[in-house]
């Protein structure tokens, strides 16, 4: 009886170190540098502050590309209204025909003009007034001021909203150049 005790006992604590050998083996497999583990602080604290800062070296990147891209064609088009003025006698007033060359320019780069039911058309047309001419419009009439100046005036109010500032602009205010309006 002795005997088969200790036979058991011997054969139980055997088991006990087979499996305390394979825990320990399987449990050295993870986490190794062939399968490690990641953690949620590892991603929170090292590896998304990581990829943030590369996108945004990136979008940084790209944005100096094409904010330089945007510099090199203002350039490019101040440089040709530069020399064209200046062929057209070195005045700050553009002539008519610089004035019509650059009309023409935007017209066809916006599709020769807007679209009214389905079809297209040309609704622009420059219109040169002198010192004290006013000019009546009807509502809904887009209006863009090039150069000199001009005092909006207006039976109702607003008289004119200026479409690039969101502002409006009652009787007697004064219309700013280069800003689009609409007739109220």
């Amino acid at each position: 009886m002795k005997s088969r005790k200790w036979t058991f006992s011997l054969a139980a604590l055997l088991l006990v170190v087979l499996m305390t050998t394979c825990y320990l083996a399987i449990a050295a497999e993870y986490g190794s540098q062939d399968d490690p583990l990641v953690t949620l602080s590892y991603i929170n604290d090292v590896l998304a502050p990581e990829a943030e800062a590369k996108i945004e070296e990136i979008f940084n990147q790209k944005a100096d590309e094409f904010d330089s891209l945007i510099d090199q064609r203002l350039a490019s088009i101040q440089s040709e209204i530069d020399s064209q003025l200046a062929a057209a006698g070195g005045t700050d007033t553009p002539s008519d025909a610089l004035i019509e060359a650059v009309t023409a320019a935007v017209l066809e780069q916006l599709g020769d003009g807007t679209t009214t039911g389905g079809t297209v058309t040309n609704n622009w047309t420059v219109i040169r007034m002198t010192s004290g001419q006013t000019l009546t419009a009807e509502v809904g009439c887009e209006m863009l001021l090039r150069f000199g100046s001009a005092q909006c005036v207006a039976s109702g109010s607003p008289g004119l909203i200026n479409l690039s500032s969101g502002t409006d602009l009652a009787n007697g205010g004064n219309l700013s150049t280069n800003n689009l309006y609409i007739v109220t």
